[in-house]
């Protein structure tokens, strides 16, 4: 009878019992060395190589890691996930798992490749749009200046005019448009940019489609100021016509329309500025300011009434190459203020809590861009007088053709000028020379009264 062999001790010191009638005598034949082989062939050691490999039987001593009877247990087998490298167009790698630090586009969307490229415009149909629509702007409202100095009394050609305003020409042509029609056309462009632009704004802050410049005092207060200097300076009322006088019309008329916005901003602000309570107290001031400009339009004389009455109804026959220079350069200035701000405007589209999540304080901006609006309607207010309609309807022209979240400024700002410039060729084509206000009036109220159906509706 044989005696069975020793019993081996694993490095663990438990027993393990693998010799003598126990063991099989070959490797293929124990569980636990095939188990070992499956998962690592290296985990076999010496009885994966050599002899054993042919299948010949081990004349020796077999050792496991498990007792006789043990159920096999094998541990799970972690494999880590292959990260592939991140795609920088945008376009993930076939099969490949997203890496975790760029999250993958879902079905549908493209990611741009680069933008403002030609590619990333014609993935993005919105952004094309406003790209064709903000070039035919542009193109529209240098084709309508260009039109407006050609057009008058004595009609220029095209060809003589763009000769002249690159600085060549005839001397009589140049008289004409130089010193005559292009002080004209200019303001016109000025006056209507600021005032698209302040409609924007206006309505940005106020979230509401019908608000403008005009709630805030501005055109009111410049109005009252500007007839106070026309009546008292031309009745000689003393130190105030002299001051008024010396101070020239269009810096009375912004001095005018920023006391009669800050007082508005004054009597609204509570921690804010609300819509609803904005407009409330600018119709107060509002209503002020005009019974101020009735009484002083009772007390003038006849020469003072006549261009008092012409003023307010907005005319630009008192634009000159002094009076342009320093509104075009207000203008500018806080255009590209806004342009800076963009940011601010567009976050004031949303809720007051919605702002204060985004970072941004809400007070700070709407102080800032109600400033930029007044500050575009004074200056547009001085050169030309109350131009109404402008402001109301160039922001919701531009917000339907741009397909804008909200009405843009700067488009705004491009129908604006558009508008005025070719509603002064207008009034200036007719048999009888009418104030550009007269026309935009005539324009503006029926596309009030369509707005208002459409609001009504509930149609954008």
């Amino acid at each position: 009878m044989t005696r069975p062999g020793p019993a081996t001790l694993p490095a663990d010191g438990t027993a393990n019992p693998a010799s003598g009638p126990d063991a099989s005598g070959s490797a293929l034949s124990d569980p636990a060395a095939i188990d070992a082989a499956a998962i690592d062939p290296a985990a076999a050691g010496p009885t994966a190589s050599g002899p054993l490999a042919s299948g010949s039987v081990s004349s020796g001593p077999v050792t496991t890691g498990r007792a006789v009877g043990e159920p096999i247990l094998t541990e799970p087998v972690v494999t880590e996930p292959v990260l592939a490298e991140p795609v920088l167009t945008g376009r993930p790698p076939t099969g490949a798992p997203p890496t975790g630090r760029r999250a993958a586009p879902s079905p549908g969307v493209r990611l741009p490749a680069s933008r403002g490229s030609y590619r990333a415009l014609r993935r993005h149909p919105g952004s094309r749009r406003q790209a064709l629509v903000s070039v035919a702007l542009v193109l529209l409202v240098l084709a309508a200046l260009v039109t407006s100095i050609a057009v008058g009394e004595y009609v220029l050609p095209v060809g003589d005019v763009v000769q002249v305003l690159l600085g060549g020409g005839e001397p009589g042509d140049r008289f004409v448009v130089l010193g005559l029609r292009a002080p004209r056309a200019l303001t016109a462009l000025v006056v209507g940019f600021a005032l698209g632009a302040a409609g924007a704004i206006t309505q940005s802050v106020a979230r509401n489609p019908l608000a403008s410049p005009d709630i805030l005092g501005v055109t009111a207060g410049a109005t009252a100021a500007a007839v106070a200097a026309i009546v008292l300076a031309g009745t000689g009322a003393g130190t105030v016509g002299a001051f008024l006088a010396a101070a020239g019309l269009p810096v009375v008329a912004v001095l005018g329309g920023l006391a009669a916005t800050a007082l508005v901003c004054g009597l609204a602000w509570r921690g804010g500025i609300d819509g609803y309570r904005l407009v409330l107290v600018g119709l107060g001031v509002n209503a002020g300011a005009s019974a101020v400009t009735s009484w002083l339009l009772v007390r003038a004389e006849l020469p003072d009434l006549n261009a008092a009455l012409v003023w307010m109804t907005g005319s630009l026959n008192r634009a000159s190459a002094s009076v342009v220079g320093p509104v075009a350069l207000v203008v500018v200035v806080a255009v590209v203020a806004s342009a800076l701000t963009t940011r601010w405007l567009a976050v004031l589209r949303f809720d007051s809590r919605v702002v204060v999540t985004l970072g941004v304080r809400r007070s700070a901006a709407q102080l800032v861009q109600i400033g930029l609006a007044v500050v575009l309607a004074a200056a547009a207010t001085a050169a030309a007088g109350p131009v109404p309609f402008v402001a109301f309807i160039a922001p919701q022209i531009a917000w339907r053709a741009l397909a804008t979240q909200g009405p843009p400024p700067l488009g705004a700002g491009l129908v604006g000028a558009a508008v005025v410039l070719l509603a002064d060729l207008g009034a200036r084509s007719l048999p009888v020379d009418l104030p550009v206000g007269v026309v935009t009036s005539a324009v503006g109220a029926p596309f009030l009264l369509w707005l208002l159906l459409r609001e009504s509706r509930g149609v954008r």
